[in-house]
């Protein structure tokens, strides 16, 4: 009986963290939830896409993205969202959205780079201990 207690605590466990998608089935953030970064700068510029995974882990709560301190997005799991910006370091950083069960949690940040002319990805996920923002890595 205590095996199966404790083969059921640790499939319940691993379920507990997101799952990270291929950016090309993440779904678009709906465009009424994209509220900065959405034109091309003049001059060069370069792309930030933001990934959020998959699961149950936070679903119940959108994270809000942000650039050099200023809300870009709110986005949902298994959502993408992606900022036109001037070359070089800039800060991104994310949050929990909304009030009750989804507010509280600090802004986690890091630092960026943007390249002229490439794409640069990053990704938000989750477990039992909090959301992240990190470089996004293609497993596949």
């Amino acid at each position: 009986m205590r095996i199966l207690i404790g083969a059921l605590a640790v499939a319940l466990l691993a379920g507990c963290a997101s799952t990270a998608i291929p950016v090309s089935q993440a779904d678009s953030v709906p465009p009424d939830e994209l509220y900065a970064f959405q034109v091309k700068p003049k001059g060069d510029s370069g792309k930030l896409t933001v990934v959020r995974d998959s699961g149950m882990v936070g679903s119940g709560c959108d994270i809000v993205v942000y650039i050099d301190g200023r809300k870009a997005a709110k986005v949902g799991t298994s959502q993408r969202a992606s900022f036109y910006l001037p070359p070089g370091t800039t800060n991104i950083g994310a949050g929990l959205a909304g009030s009750g069960l989804c507010a509280g949690a600090a802004i986690r940040t890091i630092s960026a780079n943007v390249t002229s002319g490439k794409e640069s990805l990053y990704r938000i996920s989750g477990d039992m201990s909090g959301f992240f923002i990190g470089p996004y890595v293609d497993y596949q």
